[in-house]
């Protein structure tokens, strides 16, 4: 009898960790889907500002108002569709997938060199010398130091240039562009006087996640109905233990309440102990929902539990009867 309920209790926790990789494999796709096609992430939102400050006054008060924040931004040219000038703080771009070369790197925002990367469908003039590209915009050569790769159902012809305080391209006029944030964007958009609004690729990102992410949530219903098929099984083997110690009357329920009170205190520290793990070893965008997920499968397992025990107690009650 030990030996099944040794079984069930690592099953629990096997359960717990499976369900774990799951939601991380879930938010893994949907990071990887909008980081593939924008090189942002589902927080992004676009700001359409209405001052005609320069991209560098912008900068300087973003440094300032928000020195160790993690931000991303893209200036998407009103003039030319095609260019998009992008500065990051406290952040590492190379996520952008690269065939050749590389993509910018905070140093390339600090330079006073303004350097470029390509789509590979992109329609900017581009020439070849002594090894080195060169893009052309706006009667300026740019030093091209990577090529991106082709996203599958993405086609972009864009050019990217890196802007900054000290860089050429920060002197235009930030109303000359629509700006993406990826950060906290609703302070920058009042300091703009505008509002926010979701990219059509974040608007896309959410209508599409049930059906991207079916196969995976049926996974989890799937491994929840394992649990509660689990507690079935141990509620049943922890009243048969109990009724073959042929302890009757009012010393039953304690020795329930004992028993079951153990495994209750195991399980919801199994709970803990895969939360930590996961978050520890696997990747999530929001760990608030992996804390939800397995909260909730705590418990539904108790409520079936729990459920069980009361059952098999009441009905040994009435055949005592």
């Amino acid at each position: 009898m030990k030996r099944y309920k040794l079984f069930v209790i690592l099953s629990t926790f096997f359960l717990f960790i499976m369900i774990g990789i799951v939601c991380s494999n879930m938010q893994s796709q949907l990071a990887d889907q909008i980081l593939q096609a924008q090189g942002m992430s589902m927080e992004a939102r676009i700001v359409k500002p209405k001052k005609t400050m320069t991209i560098v006054s912008f900068l300087k008060w973003i440094k300032k108002e928000f020195p160790k924040e993690s931000i991303q931004m893209q200036f998407k040219s009103k003039e030319d569709k095609n260019q998009v000038l992008i500065w990051s703080q406290n952040r590492d771009l190379n996520y952008f997938p690269v065939s050749s070369g590389r993509f910018f790197s905070e140093d390339d925002f600090k330079g006073r060199v303004t350097i470029a990367a390509v789509s590979p469908s992109s329609a900017a003039s581009q020439i070849k010398t002594q090894g080195n590209t060169y893009l052309i915009a706006n009667g300026q050569y740019y030093s091209v130091v990577g090529s991106l790769k082709a996203v599958p159902y993405q086609s972009s012809k864009a050019y990217y240039l890196t802007t900054g305080v000290k860089q050429e391209t920060g002197q235009s006029r930030i109303n000359h562009f629509t700006l993406y944030v990826d950060a906290s964007s609703q302070t920058i958009a009042s300091h703009l006087k505008s509002e926010t609004y979701w990219p059509d690729f974040v608007k896309r990102g959410r209508q599409r996640r049930l059906t991207l992410l079916m196969p995976e949530a049926l996974l989890i219903l799937f491994l929840l109905g394992v649990g509660v098929l689990l507690m079935g099984l141990i509620a049943w083997l922890t009243w048969k233990e109990t009724d073959l110690s042929h302890v009757k009357g009012d010393l039953l329920p304690n020795l329930l309440l004992n028993r079951s009170g153990r495994f209750i205190v195991f399980m919801v520290l199994e709970a803990f102990v895969s939360y930590f793990l996961l978050v520890w070893k696997a990747y999530y965008s929001n760990q608030s929902i992996l804390g939800l997920l397995l909260l909730g499968t705590v418990v539904v397992e108790l409520v079936v539990y729990v459920g069980m025990m009361v059952y098999m107690y009441r009905k040994g009650k009435q055949a005592d009867d």
